[in-house]
């Protein structure tokens, strides 16, 4: 039986290694097809470079006008974040603890929302904030269109984590002469924090890596985040695609540093965000 037990362990081992190994080979070639020329890349995108060219990271900096660029994102990626968080946050609670009918309702709407792609929206919000408005180049529409497209599935999770809190937290506080809203800020959001931080991850990748909406809208130069200012490597009849890899593998840096900061509440978030409890 031990012996059974140990076979499939190793089994599964072998399973995920080659998962890992799979998932992992992109970002790996990205890296070392950054350090090489750019004719080597077009030879053979798989072999080692020749000869370490670190000055694709600089070419890439400067192409991408990345200072700037990396301005933009953040100013979108940190504004909508938050919002979206909060926003969620304050939704989840009142769809679980207000018993009113409609709520069921906003909720279901709310999930059928987090299905629909955006392709399916993109035209009509062209034709509104482009068209009739003219809001394109827009960094505050952006961000906004971002809040609104990344509040369904965070609230989604906080609805069933706050499902788990005890609803006599809320009762203590009323006794005491708390509003609803300081009830809220001051003792559930903070027990929030483990699916607080998976939203604000999820969302965060999400926005930062967001190369449709920001097409759509933003097209000066001036405006443009950094998925977008890594197409300046491409010009109508060629391409530097080692700057290139060199300027993903910049644009990839912030989020992968936010992921692994917050990968250890993402699970335990996902598990009771899941689960009503």
């Amino acid at each position: 039986m031990k012996k059974k037990k140990s076979i499939s362990a190793v089994f599964v081992f072998l399973i995920v290694l080659l998962l890992a190994i799979l998932f992992f080979m992109p970002f790996f070639l990205v890296i070392i097809n950054s350090l090489k020329e750019s004719q080597e890349f077009v030879a053979n995108p798989f072999s080692w470079p020749v000869k370490v060219k670190w000055s694709n990271y600089a070419n890439a900096f400067q192409t991408m006008n990345f200072s700037h660029a990396f301005l933009n994102s953040l100013i979108i990626c940190v504004i909508a974040t938050a919002f979206s968080a909060v926003l969620s946050a304050m939704n989840a609670y009142v769809l679980s603890r207000k018993k009113w009918k409609i709520n069921r309702i906003i909720f279901m709407l709310l999930v059928a929302a987090m299905v629909i792609p955006f392709q399916v929206i993109m035209i009509p919000l062209v034709k509104i904030y482009g068209s009739w408005f003219g809001l394109t180049n827009n960094i505050l529409l952006v961000t906004l269109l971002h809040i609104g497209l990344n509040i369904p599935f965070p609230t989604f999770l906080y609805c069933g984590f706050v499902g788990g809190i005890p609803e006599e937290l809320d009762e203590a506080a009323v006794i005491d002469g708390a509003s609803s809203e300081r009830t809220f800020f001051n003792i559930i959001f903070p027990l929030l924090k483990p699916i607080t931080i998976t939203c604000v991850v999820f969302t965060a990748l999400s926005i930062w890596n967001d190369y449709i909406l920001a097409s759509t809208f933003l097209s000066l130069k001036e405006v443009k985040t950094l998925p977008l200012m890594t197409y300046a490597f491409l010009t109508t009849h060629s391409a530097d695609y080692s700057p290139m890899m060199a300027g993903l593998v910049l644009t990839m840096l912030p989020v992968l540093i936010l992921y692994l900061v917050g990968q250890r509440y993402i699970i335990e978030g996902i598990v009771a965000g899941s689960v009503k409890g």
